[in-house]
């Protein structure tokens, strides 16, 4: 693979020695001294292109790029960030990777222990680049072997959801329980908009970052559409997210919060959840939206509950007896990037040459009504697996 796509380049009128040269060039104009400057050197070489680490030679994603900067600023900077580059040793990888994996909440198979694996790979390829351009001849985290992980099967039952959607609705009457023998509890603070992009992830299912990064170009709220670009989703496919009246109408809250105080000859920000210090060029921090749940589970007493864990209630109801869809459709409507492998490829790309939106919306919309009949904002249907077969039929 690696000697065609050289002999593309070369038909195409590349030259991959020069590159290569050229690069290694530009990264020794920079003074790279320790970790830290490797990790932002690293960073620009793969956003502008100049370095392609993936193995068919394609571009990160923004996306990509934008997680990785922020585990760069969460965890590798603060941890080795000022040791020398040819310093850091294989040790010195392990006690930054077990600080991540003994942190508090983390344990085997947790988040932690995900995003210990995830540094590690980081700082590995940090290293790559930085030998492949002769900053340094050894790889302190090449002998370094991913822990195993164990899937997380955290549901939230329906109990649960009606405590945490309760909040998310009006947590002025809630406080957060003092944190140690003797404190005072503090009242539970969590903006609006903040609070909408937590409800929009349990009515739409889609990943913390897509939501808090939703933009107005993206969104055809007259029709209920909300396009992903591919380079803001995980697996960089475009993505077409139908949006129920319901959360129609949360966005549309979120977006006249946004420009609430801002005058009429002023540009409105082109995000649904804008940031705080430069709306008109960042959106919200995903973290906010991490950060905001915990409280609130804090407050209403619900234990181990991460936005990652709405998703993985909506997708067990969908294809539970409740609603009963297909895993196919609830895998389109998650946006994994193998709801077309396996068996049924050669059928859906051989057979198959169809717009499945209706069938993700009337999915959605089952899973909405049922969200809302567990809360206690809509009477309970008798039979929601009904409703479904009446819709399609």
């Amino acid at each position: 693979m690696r000697a065609r796509a050289l002999r593309t380049e070369i038909d195409n009128g590349g030259d991959p020695a020069s590159a290569k040269a050229n690069q290694k060039a530009d990264a020794l104009a920079q003074p790279i001294r320790t970790v830290a400057d490797l990790a932002s050197a690293y960073m620009d070489a793969c956003e502008t292109g100049g370095y392609r680490p993936n193995k068919k030679g394609a571009q990160k994603r923004p996306a990509t790029i934008q997680n990785e900067r922020w585990m760069i600023a969460k965890h590798i900077v603060p941890a080795i960030g000022s040791v020398r580059v040819e310093a850091l040793t294989r040790q010195g990888v392990e006690r930054a990777l077990q600080d991540i994996r003994t942190s508090k909440g983390g344990r085997a198979g947790s988040p932690k222990q995900v995003m210990a694996n995830r540094v590690r790979s980081l700082i590995q390829a940090m290293y790559g680049w930085a030998c492949a351009t002769d900053l340094t001849t050894t790889n302190p985290a090449a002998a370094i072997r991913a822990t195993k992980e164990t899937p997380r099967a955290r549901v939230i039952t329906d109990a649960e959801l009606v405590r945490i959607w309760s909040a998310l609705k009006d947590p002025s009457a809630l406080s957060i329980p003092a944190s140690k023998p003797g404190g005072k509890p503090s009242p539970l603070q969590v903006s609006r908009p903040v609070r909408i992009a937590l409800q929009l992830a349990f009515l739409l299912l889609q990943r913390r970052g897509e939501i808090a990064g939703m933009r107005l170009d993206e969104l055809d709220l007259d029709a209920g559409r909300w396009t992903l670009r591919a380079e803001r989703t995980k697996n960089g496919n475009a993505h077409v997210v139908p949006l129920s009246p319901y959360a129609t109408g949360l966005i549309r809250e979120a977006i006249e919060i946004a420009n609430r105080d801002r005058g009429d000859d002023e540009t409105r920000s082109p995000f649904v959840f804008p940031g705080r210090n430069s709306p008109m060029t960042t959106a919200i921090d995903p973290g906010a939206m991490s950060h905001a749940l915990s409280d609130i589970r804090a407050a209403v007493g619900v234990p181990d509950v991460t936005t990652h864990d709405a998703r993985r209630l909506g997708a067990s109801l969908l294809c539970g007896p409740r609603i009963g869809v297909s895993p196919w459709i609830a895998s389109l409507i998650l946006n994994h990037s193998g709801e077309r492998g396996g068996a049924a490829a050669v059928t859906l790309s051989t057979y198959v040459h169809s717009d499945m939106t209706p069938e993700t919306r009337r999915a959605l919309e089952a899973l909405e009504r049922l969200l809302r009949q567990i809360v206690g904002e809509v009477e309970a249907d008798t039979n929601v697996v009904a409703m479904i077969g009446a819709s399609a039929a």
